[in-house]
């Protein structure tokens, strides 16, 4: 094999830079249509309106409605209740 001329690598390399530059170009002029076809497409589903109504009425739902100062009552926790039935108490002597 003989080894290729100055000009002749300068050419190959030439060539194929700018052949990956009009690839990578393509590739964003894809990549720019498909996410503005995504953008100007409508939503799926219901109004957006209506969403936010319906997320409005979860969080109003979720919302405690008792007396704020006991937290652990609201879980059904009630904290220094003695507990209930007999307990056997030891004796002491």
């Amino acid at each position: 094999m003989t080894p290729r001329s100055d000009q002749s690598q300068l050419l190959q390399r030439l060539r194929v830079g700018a052949t990956g530059l009009v690839l990578v170009v393509l590739l964003i002029i894809l990549a720019s249509a498909l996410f503005r076809s995504a953008i100007d497409e409508a939503p799926i589903g219901e109004d957006v309106a209506t969403v936010d109504e319906q997320a409005n009425v979860a969080v109003a739902n979720l919302t405690p409605t008792g007396n704020p100062d006991e937290p652990l009552a609201e879980l059904g926790i009630s904290p220094g209740a003695a507990p209930s039935g007999n307990i056997a108490t030891p004796e002491i002597r």
